[in-house]
């Protein structure tokens, strides 16, 4: 199924707030995101987009302000040759197949169209496209792009299924699968996993896994972060009901606030450097033995512009993980923006946890 995503209307596109709402809930519904395009209330070739659109997308969600959403009920009337009526409290075509108040879906040619009237700051309306699944998303660890597509491209014909990888973070690929109505995508997973045995994230959110794992398992996290700055901690908070695990975290950005809180030696600081295994290593057992966690997850490094050395240039982290077990981490060199380094920081954090317990992989 091709989907697409229309934003109508220049209010909406410059509120990031609000398509970073509009998106999360669109990506809840159907599992992942379409193609998205940008349009204008005053276009003039509105209506031959939306008449095109319908002859190359089986599902079309357009987002739309109240100026663009009037302006489209007629459009789409119009391409339907039908009469535009008041259903619960809204105007639109009277062919609509379903509605509910300010969204509407109609069928033309051979797609789709879910119509909404959406407006900043308040809940947005109901999407009623149907989510018909013909496809997954997972996630395996400890192994690069080019190995997965050799050792996945045998299984995708034996299940008649076609995968498309992209690389997150080194050691974490993400794999989509889709299929025909033929084709067999769960029995494709499941060889899967039992070829990468411990190593398969079966979700589209590491995050919202490990999460689901810590409370069915009835295990709590915390966390230091410096140059992450609560950033570990937030993504965590962003899942439903994580708060059965997630008590709460430290940031922990100068030296002294390391040491006064989470007992960082002061030693180590001056000896090694805030940017170390040895101060991770520190922040990770402190943070744990404060907030008495199960596990920690420790962020110490150069996100940059500036700050960088010849020993530790701009890019330069370390992560560690502290258990029961003992405490592991690992030096980064990353590339990227301030905003690249520190995202790409946060998800080498958890998939070190992932890692080393393999018990939160099953």
């Amino acid at each position: 199924m091709k989907n697409l995503i229309i934003i109508l209307g220049e209010d909406l596109q410059i509120n990031r707030p609000f398509l970073d709402y509009f998106f999360a809930t669109y990506k809840k519904k159907f599992d992942f995101l379409a193609s998205v395009k940008y349009i204008q209330n005053n276009n003039k070739e509105l209506p031959f987009y939306i008449e095109n659109f319908t002859k190359n997308y089986d599902n079309i969600t357009i987002c739309a302000n109240e100026n663009g959403f009037y302006t489209l009920s007629r459009i789409l009337a119009t391409l339907t040759t039908d009469t535009i009526e008041l259903k619960f409290e809204t105007l639109m075509p009277s062919q609509a197949i379903k509605f509910s108040k300010n969204s509407f879906l109609i069928a033309i040619n051979n797609s789709q169209i879910n119509l909404i009237k959406a407006e900043p700051t308040k809940e947005l309306p109901e999407l009623l496209s149907s989510n018909e699944q013909n496809s997954k998303i997972f996630h395996i660890i400890d192994i690069d792009k080019e190995s997965a597509q050799i050792l996945l491209e045998p299984l995708t014909a034996t299940y008649n299924v076609n995968i498309t990888l992209t690389q997150i973070i080194d050691g974490l690929t993400k794999i989509k699968v889709s299929t025909s109505k033929y084709g067999h995508i769960d029995s494709f997973i499941e060889s899967v996993a039992n070829l990468f045995i411990g190593k398969i994230i079966p979700s589209d959110d590491i995050v919202e896994f490990l999460a689901k794992k810590l409370i069915q398992n009835n295990k709590k996290i915390t966390f230091a972060e410096s140059c992450t700055a609560g950033m570990c901690a937030a993504t965590l908070g962003s899942i439903p009901g994580v708060s059965a695990a997630f008590d709460g975290s430290l940031i922990t950005y100068s030296n002294n606030i390391k040491n006064r809180w989470i007992k960082v030696d002061n030693q180590i600081l001056e000896n090694f450097g805030a940017v170390s295994a040895q101060c991770v290593e520190a922040m990770a057992r402190g943070a744990m033995d404060l907030s008495g966690a199960d596990y920690a997850l420790a962020i110490s490094g150069i996100a940059g512009p500036d700050g960088g050395s010849e020993q530790k240039p701009v890019g330069t982290v370390f992560i560690a993980v502290a258990s029961s077990s003992g405490v592991i981490s690992s030096r980064l060199l990353l590339s990227g923006d301030r905003d690249y380094i520190r995202t790409q920081s946060v998800l080498h954090a958890y998939t070190l946890l992932l890692r080393s317990h393999p018990e939160l992989c099953k």
